[in-house]
């Protein structure tokens, strides 16, 4: 018999009574009136604000009664996601795709495994020998700026982390630069903003087989071995590798003691804490990445031991799934109100979206509900002026993450502050004042959250990125989807890949596509472009 929608295929009846159970609770218009929430309970406020480390998070102004809030972990329970924690958190397989752990976890604990340890040790010795000048370029020179070359998870996180702790960079530490797609103009602009004789190049991906950062790398490879007194060696070397797959390293040229090898089981959306993270020991330092590291560990525990009512990433997973299944909304808003912040919405975007955007269920079935909502954002008051009529006032209602950092304790700071909350109050309120013009009138009740940092360390940053990785394993777990794979991406480079094939082989017309993708093929390959505008 068919599924019906939104109902789960598990065979667990537990997990179909919860289900049900919550799209009963879900037709309740009341759960919708938030003021009316806030009025039947003086203690909302506190019952639904969670404090742990640095974060506090405030969920009052959601859509979520203490009978939905029940019924949600009943869904957990039955889920098992305990005990998904309990084999996450021990280096357990969670990836069945490929039989895996999923080790970013264990990655970032001070007391893990040797061999983690071990890799650990050692891009901090590589890092430190720059720094400290026994190491340097392949011309001689010591290095003073570092250049990321990677795609996705492998420059995402590196670039969020660096963006968010730039006061942090302290003398004699290095500004990085990215080259993550595959563009010209991109590539130009990297070096007119470096010198290349004092450069390292870092290149970053797990598998070293991502065909973007292949060609970027060729690119550089090229202009940097053709300059004058170019003498690669042991101790000069312009080039490092952060990667799992050290025989491709080796393939293009750099010896083993400059590749910096992490685990395979840990996934690219995950391995900013692995030698991924490399260009953030250059940026500001051992210690400091240290302390990101101890930051996440925190989270991790929190999430291990914590009862789910007061389980930071658990109740934000929760939440989400409650939008996305039970009340239909599609999408979904992080708004950082700090701008060291800025790449936290790309970097969730992929972090979610690739994660938990899965039409098949572990099994390989189909999933009959809705998985992934669709993540955006921006700094939140840039967003003010950009799509918030949209939040106050459209048809759709789009649950928000408010994120504000209390430190330090400017003016502008403060500013930012009483901004973020003015718009978490504005959407919950809404005004109704029928002396106002009637075009004005805004209905408030959208749902938001609202996530405040004591201040903006590596420790705090680190509980931050925890706790978002940590809530979109949760989700993986409710949707009963693999966290760990991404065969959409690889349908995709697999298709470019046969092209760019018959492209080089000059067999376009037995490429098997559709008549579009072939038009426009011929299109781009045709030479009846318009002569560009002379600037």
């Amino acid at each position: 018999m068919e599924q019906p929608q939104n109902t789960p295929t598990t065979d667990s009846l537990a997990r179909r009574q919860a289900w049900k159970h919550l799209q009963k609770l879900a037709a309740d218009p009341s759960l919708r009136q938030l003021r009316d929430l806030f009025a039947h309970d003086p203690q909302r406020t506190s019952k639904y604000t969670v404090r742990q480390g640095a974060i506090l998070g405030d969920f009052s102004k959601n859509w979520v009664s203490d009978a939905v809030l029940s019924a949600l972990i009943e869904l957990a329970n039955a889920s098992g996601l305990s005990e998904k924690i309990h084999r996450l958190h021990n280096g357990e397989v969670v990836n069945p795709a490929e039989n895996r752990a999923a080790a970013h976890v264990l990655q970032r604990r001070r007391h893990t495994h040797k061999a983690i340890e071990a890799q650990r040790q050692h891009f901090y010795q590589v890092a430190e020998d720059y720094h400290n000048h026994n190491c340097l370029t392949a011309f001689g020179e010591p290095v003073e700026a570092v250049v990321n070359i990677g795609i996705g998870g492998s420059f995402l996180g590196p670039q969020l982390v660096i963006d968010a702790l730039t006061g942090l960079q302290t003398s004699g530490r290095c500004p990085v630069h990215f080259l993550s797609s595959v563009d010209d103009s991109l590539l130009e602009k990297v070096f007119s903003q470096i010198n290349p004789r004092r450069t390292l190049f870092c290149v970053s991906s797990k598998s070293l087989g991502t065909s973007e950062t292949l060609r970027n790398t060729e690119a550089v490879m090229q202009r940097i071995t053709t300059l004058d007194g170019y003498q690669p060696g042991e101790n000069r070397q312009s080039f490092v590798a952060a990667t799992a797959n050290q025989d491709a390293a080796a393939r293009l040229g750099i010896p083993a003691s400059h590749v910096l090898p992490f685990a395979h089981s840990i996934g690219g959306r995950f391995s900013l804490w692995s030698a991924i993270g490399f260009p953030i020991l250059m940026s500001a330092g051992a210690e400091t990445f240290s302390r990101l590291l101890q930051g996440a560990e925190n989270l991790d525990e929190h999430y291990a031991s914590a009862p789910f009512h007061r389980n930071l990433p658990v109740l934000m997973a929760l939440f989400s799934i409650w939008y996305r299944n039970f009340m239909q909304l599609s999408a979904y808003a992080v708004l950082p109100y700090d701008a060291r912040l800025k790449h936290l919405p790309a970097w969730l975007q992929q972090l979610m979206m690739e994660s938990v955007g899965k039409g098949r269920d572990v099994r390989g079935h189909p999933v009959p509900y809705s998985t992934s909502p669709w993540v955006f954002g921006e700094h939140g008051q840039l967003s003010q002026h950009a799509f918030f009529q949209a939040f106050h006032q459209g048809n759709d209602v789009i649950p928000v993450d408010f994120i504000g950092v209390r430190q330090p304790a400017t003016e502008n700071q403060r500013f930012l502050l009483v901004n973020m909350l003015a718009q978490s109050a504005t959407l919950m309120n809404g005004t109704h004042d029928q002396r106002t013009d009637r075009h004005a009138c805004c209905p408030g009740n959208r749902p938001s959250s609202v996530l405040l940092l004591d201040d903006l360390s590596p420790r705090s940053l680190g509980q931050l990125l925890a706790l978002y990785e940590n809530m979109v394993f949760t989700q993986s777990v409710i949707w009963d989807v693999n966290c760990f794979d991404q065969p959409g991406v690889e349908l995709g480079k697999r298709m470019a890949r046969q092209i760019d094939h018959h492209l080089q082989a000059g067999t376009l017309e037995a490429l098997n596509t559709d008549d579009s993708t072939r038009a426009l093929l011929q299109e781009i390959l045709s030479d009846h472009t318009q002569e560009p505008e002379k600037p």
